[in-house]
């Protein structure tokens, strides 16, 4: 897979003109309403206007008149893809996000905002399940997987033994016929005598469930749009979640963006801050900016850097934090 190494945004939803490089594994941190959930949308909006041309044009910014909506996507190998969508309704390239990433039955990028009350819960068995936006279909993805022949089977153990290592009082997983229907998933961890539901266990236990089958899926999506990936997680969880989907995108399963406004997740970008997005909002448009650019525009000026990655974020000193305004800290740096 080749993926989206470049965004450019013009004229989409919260976007005048915004641009950012993306990597592998993204995470994308910033206020509320910044537009975070918008760089989510335009990765799955140029999915959606490849079935449906011309769809792009209800996403058009209110201050734009009836000036183009464009997205551009570049790919790592250089290769560019791009989605214009003209008032009167034209445009588009078809197949972009699948032919970026090569694999022509990939489907539209779903947005998932994942709930624990509906994971690994009693689901009947099919022949070609999936997973919702919400996180319903976990238990029959897993239990197909569980049962298909050895390369498939291996994506279930892969998902398990991740599973085990996240949270090392799970000692094993299986299913349980709830009735002639349906089935659902159930645990077995350190100290107990009976395996217990899914259900039972925490919400961070739940959500990394989700999170670990859909990488791991028969046909993943040429890129996950995961929102607030943190949710429900101890921290001490990231390190091992991290690992794991770097692992997955960097051998070209699938590429992940993902939101977050945990601190202590952006930590684990501290080696690669070019892997961080920062999205604000200003003037009523919402801007794009890596990391990196700001960390070097900061240490032009002189200012002190000597703290935890997050930290850093989380003080306002590189911006997407209520409030912050990086011109105005450059300011006092040079002062």
């Amino acid at each position: 897979m080749s993926f989206i190494a470049e965004i450019t945004l013009e004229n989409y939803r919260s976007f005048r003109r915004a641009h950012c490089r993306l990597a592998p594994f993204t995470l994308i941190v910033g206020a509320n309403n910044a537009g975070k959930s918008n760089l989510l949308r335009a990765v799955r909006d140029v999915g959606v206007s490849d079935a449906y041309p011309g769809s792009l044009n209800s996403a058009r910014h209110q201050c734009s008149g009836k000036e183009d909506v464009k997205i551009v996507l570049r790919g790592g190998d250089g290769g560019e893809l791009a989605v214009n969508e003209h008032h009167d309704g034209g445009g588009g390239r078809s197949g972009a996000l699948n032919r970026l990433a090569k694999n022509p039955g990939a489907g539209v990028p779903v947005i998932y905002r994942l709930d624990p009350a509906v994971i690994g819960g009693a689901e009947k068995r099919t022949k070609q399940p999936f997973i919702a936006p919400n996180g319903e279909g976990v238990s029959a993805v897993l239990d197909k997987l569980n049962a298909g022949h050895q390369p498939v089977r291996k994506r279930y153990s892969d998902i398990i033994a991740a599973l085990c290592r996240c949270v090392p009082e799970i000692e094993h997983v299986s299913f349980f016929d709830v009735d002639e229907d349906k089935r659902a998933i159930q645990v077995e961890q350190a100290g107990l005598s009976q395996p217990c539901p899914l259900s039972e266990v925490s919400d961070g236990t739940r959500l990394i469930l989700a999170i670990l089958t859909l990488v791991n899926m028969e046909n993943p999506p040429p890129v996950l749009l995961l929102e607030d990936i943190d949710r429900g997680l101890h921290p001490r969880l990231y390190e091992q979640l991290v690992e794991f989907l770097r692992g997955i995108a960097k051998h070209g399963h699938t590429q992940i963006l993902a939101t977050t406004h945990d601190p202590y997740l952006i930590d684990e970008f501290r080696e690669t801050p070019e892997a961080v997005v920062i999205v604000e909002k200003k003037d009523g448009a919402s801007t794009l900016a890596n990391l990196d650019e700001h960390l070097s525009r900061l240490r032009t000026h002189g200012a002190d850097l000597d703290m935890p990655l997050g930290q850093l974020w989380f003080s306002g000193m590189v911006g997407g934090v209520p409030g912050a305004r990086l011109p105005e800290i450059l300011k006092v740096a040079e002062e």
